[in-house]
């Protein structure tokens, strides 16, 4: 079975015609709209409490069972500000029950172990009216790595002439492209919190810390709050000195992170980012890095860099004392930032340790950390009574 996701704004009659013309068989189309697909939240429970099986109500629950089942995924999707926007990113945020939380590594980087025994061809439409170059290839590279990541081999459908299928091979991310600029001391930093968890929530833990360090040098807004989305898009235009920091979801930022950058004008000031992700290493987090180096560029705004921090999951179970150990290098990244006026190279550098496992690191993960691991989970599943679910196929038919 071939299935069509659009995922796009407007009907695309004319569009599914077009790319149903590359197969032999007949598609099955199915149109999510903006109510449709529910923004992830990090809740876990896909994973804790009902294996495999996303506890939200909507219409892309539903669609499950099609996704899982196919042998090919189209997805039809729509890009603004230079990427995939918020709808095509909850998407692919809500995949992630297909997989298990268990870890493997991959080349040197951790990987979720497959809940299904195959996963479907994914097959990319994205529109690029309004994209440079430079977008469109950060676009198809994030598509590539997140198709790699899921399983699944990648196509992207483009228009040259005749609609063609090309296969998108591996490739790097195109982080470093725009160099890490500077400004002078901060008076005043903004920083959007893009955690959807609503409650315990490792960014926002971090972020108390920064705040005890800096005090009324930094204001913390949470943009779970989309009520404030409004003033405060309006307010960006005016505001000198601005930080999106987030968590990873699916090697980008989360889908309401997304909502909220749709909204932002071009404006003078600066920008900077902070990701902090639970693998480790921190190459999971260099597609988005390659992003935001753009979207600094879109924005008309002194790019001052991008923070990448892994290894943070787990932090809430850690004692007091080990907890203000793990945040201070973050906390010291961004008070450096603040008074300086720029990310120290040496922090950076110590942050994004390790980029990926070496060879003796993966030897070591394969003999220890991969079963301390599968006890965190196990921990976790036997505590919800899901333990004996946690091979589940729930939407395999």
């Amino acid at each position: 079975m071939k299935t069509l996701f659009d995922l796009g704004d407007k009907q695309n009659v004319g569009l599914n015609e077009t790319i149903q013309n590359l197969y032999d068989e007949p598609l099955k189309i199915v149109r999510l709209e903006e109510q449709s697909i529910k923004s992830c939240i990090g809740c876990w429970n896909c994973w804790l409490k009902t294996p495999g099986m996303c506890v939200m109500k909507d219409e892309m629950a539903e669609s499950y069972v099609d996704y899982v089942n196919s042998d090919t995924v189209i997805l039809l999707m729509d890009t603004a500000q230079g990427f995939l926007n918020h709808r095509a990113k909850a998407f692919l945020d809500r995949t992630i029950p297909h997989h298990h939380p268990y870890i493997e590594l991959v080349d040197g980087e951790c990987h979720h172990v497959e809940r299904y025994e195959n996963y479907p061809d994914l097959v990319f439409y994205y529109d690029t009216e309004g994209l440079t170059d430079q977008e469109e290839q950060v676009i198809e590279d994030y598509l590539y790595r997140t198709a790699y990541h899921f399983k699944s081999k990648a196509y992207r459908i483009v228009e040259k002439g005749n609609s063609q299928l090309i296969p998108l091979d591996s490739r790097s991310a195109k982080n470093h492209a725009v160099a890490f600029g500077s400004t002078e001391s901060i008076e005043k930093l903004v920083i959007y919190n893009g955690s959807p968890r609503i409650s315990g929530s490792n960014s926002t833990l971090i972020l108390e810390k920064v705040v005890e360090a800096l005090g009324d040098k930094v204001e913390i807004r949470d943009l779970k709050k989309r009520e404030k989305w409004e003033e405060w898009s309006k307010s960006f235009k005016s505001e000198k000195h601005v930080m999106l920091f987030m968590p990873l979801y699916v090697h980008a930022m989360p889908s309401h992170v997304m909502g909220f950058i749709e909204k932002l004008e071009a404006s003078e000031g600066s920008i900077s980012f902070f990701v902090q992700s639970g693998f480790p290493e921190s190459s999971q987090s260099s597609y988005l890095e390659a992003y935001f180096e753009q979207l600094a560029v879109r924005l008309g705004r002194k790019y001052l860099g991008t923070a990448i921090k892994g290894g943070m999951e787990g932090l809430q179970m850690r004692p007091a004392t080990a907890q203000d150990k793990m945040i201070k290098p973050l906390a010291n990244t961004i008070e450096n930032l603040v008074y300086e006026g720029e990310f120290s190279k040496i922090d950076i550098f110590q942050l994004a340790k390790p980029i990926r496992y070496g060879k003796g690191m993966q030897i070591l993960f394969n003999l220890l950390s991969k079963r301390l691991l599968n006890l965190f989970w196990d921990h976790q599943l036997k505590t919800n009574n899901a333990y004996e679910k946690r091979f589940d196929r729930p939407y395999l038919s």
